[in-house]
């Protein structure tokens, strides 16, 4: 078989590969999209990066009235800090923390809530370009207003 013969094979080989990637993204891809619309033009997601191994999202979805509760459950074990924030539908997603590691936040835009329940006097710190908050590990709801301080908040900090 002479050179150029596999050169066009390892070639043809590539794109194959490559397009048996690329065709599954591509088909999934409005399915997506129709749960977003699905879920209002208001709604939106907020994420916490990184959740560090044993961290996560506690619950998406959670209503209003439900949200103290939620914290509550989240945080029941001592060494625990809990975030809630709005998703803009009158839902709220409660995150689950507990490393003393910096993050970043991502459409936190209203309605936090924090139940922290750590252990040693730590500290739940959020801040951005304009405000910081600093929530005591004391156990109770504390609820961050103004929501123009949350619409600012780019970090928080657990420890």
């Amino acid at each position: 078989m002479s050179l150029r013969r596999i050169g066009k094979r390892a070639a043809a080989l590539v794109v194959t590969m490559i397009a048996a990637l690329l065709v599954p993204l591509a088909v999934s891809a409005p399915a997506q999209a129709a749960q977003n619309v699905a879920a209002g033009t208001a709604a939106w997601t907020p994420e916490i990066y990184p959740l560090y191994s044993g961290e996560r999202v506690w619950a998406r979805d959670v209503p209003s009235a439900n949200r103290n509760a939620a914290l509550g459950a989240c945080s029941l074990a001592s060494g625990i800090a809990c975030v809630s924030v709005g998703q803009g539908d009158g839902n709220h997603s409660v995150f689950h923390l507990f490393r003393c590691e910096t993050r970043s936040l991502s459409n936190f835009i209203d309605a936090l809530a924090v139940r922290n329940n750590q252990t040693g006097g730590a500290v739940v710190r959020f801040w951005g370009p304009n405000y910081r908050a600093n929530i005591p590990a004391d156990g109770r709801i504390t609820e961050v207003v103004p929501n123009e301080a949350v619409y600012d908040f780019t970090h928080i900090d657990i420890c």
